[in-house]
């Protein structure tokens, strides 16, 4: 049977789709002060938390055989991350980024590291996720709330190693007592665990769960401390980004809850939200192409407009394009061998 659709999950992933884009909007040469693009970034880098947890909740468990499953979700991703590997690697060769000799050894890497932008990272992490799917499931089905949470903490405190080698001999290796509860996979339980306990998370601790990391990420650079990024301790696999994760989950979830009967009172008000959500991979596949080669390549844009001025625009620019052009793609036939989406398919 047809999963029936969850709004609050269709506006996650709208929201988490416009943040990865905003994330990649500042331009290097627009003048933006540091501390605006950290700040942006790092608010903005939730997303793809976001992103994952959405999958796992609509995903998990899986209820049909596994290689039923893999070729219903598989082709769905492998497919696009294909096209979008070869579109990117002839871009970079039109433009005389890479030599052909360059482009030959890309492709032959294809299988094995991500090709073509560096943005399609996300694509390979959700083939290996799915297929994890089958196996991690049926944990899922015969296990109680509280024990999936016992695996989820887990991963917390693995995702803390980052603060805790400071004081402490933590083994991060292959032979580390925690190193298989590392990685985007606990975003993917995370999201599955949420959306079927449904854990009362009151709004003001959901708000903190944002706020709390963003003034320990203020502490942090003011005591002088290394590149906030590399270090490992304010990332996507940090303890700090779950926290901002859950805590934008549970705040969508809640707001979408009250405004429900205003969403769903007009037909096209709620199609709109459906089909935005079903372009959102599209966009996030196209996006980087819009902005980086044609919007960045536009002096206004980029130095006409001012720093903060010109991450909006090109912000709001890339979204409605890219949007348009996955609108459009998606009428296309095999168009979800494009961008994971037809027009006439129900998801």
């Amino acid at each position: 049977m047809a999963k029936q659709r969850i709004l609050y999950l269709d506006v996650i992933r709208i929201i988490a789709c416009c943040m990865i884009v905003l994330i990649h909007s500042p331009h290097p040469q627009a003048g933006n002060p540091n501390y605006v693009v950290v700040l942006i970034s790092f608010m903005t880098a939730a997303g793809i938390g976001l992103f994952f947890m959405v999958s796992g909740a609509l995903l998990l468990p899986v209820e049909m055989p596994t290689m039923e499953f893999l070729r219903k979700r598989i082709g769905k991703v492998v497919f696009p991350t294909l096209f979008w590997s070869f579109f990117y690697l002839a871009v970079q060769y039109l433009w005389g980024e890479k030599t052909m000799s360059e482009i030959g050894r890309a492709i032959v890497s294809i299988p094995f590291s991500v090709q073509g932008h560096g943005v399609l990272w996300f694509m390979y992490t959700l083939v290996s996720l799915y297929l994890l799917a089958p196996v991690i499931s049926p944990f899922l089905v015969r296990s109680s709330e509280k024990e999936i949470r016992f695996y989820l903490i887990l991963w917390g405190v693995a995702l803390c190693y980052p603060w805790l080698k400071a004081w402490l001999g933590i083994d991060e290796s292959p032979t580390g007592i925690l190193y298989y509860f590392t990685g985007y996979a606990g975003y993917f339980v995370l999201g599955y665990y949420l959306k079927t306990y449904q854990p009362k998370i009151h709004p003001i601790l959901s708000l903190l769960l944002i706020v709390v990391p963003v003034i320990a990420l203020a502490v942090y650079a003011y005591t002088g401390h290394g590149h906030w990024q590399s270090s490992g301790r304010f990332w996507f696999l940090s303890i700090f980004m779950v926290m901002m994760c859950i805590g934008w989950f549970n705040l969508i979830k809640l707001t979408c809850n009250k405004l429900n009967n205003w969403l769903m009172e007009k037909q096209s008000r709620y199609n709109f939200l459906v089909t935005f959500s079903n372009c959102s991979f599209g966009i996030y596949l196209i996006h980087i192409f819009i902005m980086r080669y044609i919007l960045w390549h536009i002096d206004f844009i980029v130095f006409g407009l001012g720093g903060i001025g010109q991450i909006v625009m090109t912000w709001l620019l890339t979204i409605s394009i890219s949007f348009l052009l996955t609108y459009a793609i998606s009428y296309l036939p095999f168009s979800e061998y494009i961008i994971g989406f037809h027009h006439k398919q129900k998801k």
